[in-house]
């Protein structure tokens, strides 16, 4: 049914793994349609309890595919903001329990799938990070979610710099729970999961509902400003000529 995405439903349990391995399963428009067809299941089936998003291979999600966004104007890139947000509502809006399972790479908007899931847990290869600032584009969206997770000082210093936090500082800051050898990173999140889905569902959902509450003026907020800035980044060309140089040097590493 899918071909970016693979979706597997056990005993209450969804896990949704990003299957795009050989490009750190960047987020491609048709893996984010996928992302929200598979999210759009869960939302309608009440025998579902918990969902574990992870990703193949050695990365959770190198973030946007620049081969997609590299050719953007300003107008493309507010459709794209717009598309970001309404995937992120979906993960917002579950009922249940939402666990990322972060390994290798965690970047961009990667990062942001990670820190809209209500529980992560990370191996010891985990590496998070907003480095849009090297490719020209605002971190708008990963401000927005950073900042009530870490603090604002903190999560200006990743926006800013694009540097990452390895496991262990993102565990020192709060970003993650528990940190664990890559071989059971999936074995933890579906024992967490499945902790979760024998609690009562009605308990859950209205402790994430009162969540979702108390975020979502600020959500609205960094969506529309979001709109504005990438806007005015793509339109400028500052975005088009930092991925055109990025993804150069990258078919010359290969």
């Amino acid at each position: 049914m899918y071909s970016s995405i693979l979706f597997e439903q056990k005993a209450g349990i969804v896990v949704i793994t990003l299957n795009r391995p050989r490009v750190l399963n960047a987020l491609s428009r048709a893996l984010k349609g996928e992302l929200s067809d598979a999210l759009g299941r869960v939302a309608k089936d009440p025998d579902i309890r918990a969902v574990v998003l992870i990703g193949a291979g050695k990365a959770f999600s190198a973030g946007q595919d620049l081969n997609e966004a590299k050719d953007m104007d300003g107008a493309d890139a507010e459709e794209w903001v717009r598309e970001f947000e309404r995937l992120y509502d979906l993960i917002r809006a579950l009922h249940v329990p939402v666990i990322a399972a972060v390994s290798g790479w965690a970047m961009g908007a990667g990062c942001q799938l990670a820190l809209l899931a209500d529980i992560r847990i990370s191996s010891t290869t985990a590496k998070y990070g907003m480095p849009e600032i090297q490719d020209g584009i605002p971190a708008i969206f990963g401000l927005g979610l950073l900042w009530h997770l870490i603090g604002m000082s903190r999560s200006l210093y990743l926006v800013l710099s694009g540097d990452t936090l390895n496991a262990r500082q993102a565990l020192q800051a709060g970003l993650t729970c528990k940190v664990v050898p890559p071989a059971r990173l999936r074995r933890e999140a579906l024992a967490l999961a499945g902790k979760l889905a024998n609690y009562a569902p009605l308990a859950l959902k209205l402790d994430k509902e009162w969540a979702r509450r108390l975020t979502e003026e600020h959500f609205r907020a960094t969506a529309r400003f979001c709109v504005e800035a990438q806007h005015d980044a793509f339109a400028a060309g500052d975005a088009k000529r930092h991925m055109e140089d990025f993804l150069a040097k990258r078919r010359k590493k290969s």
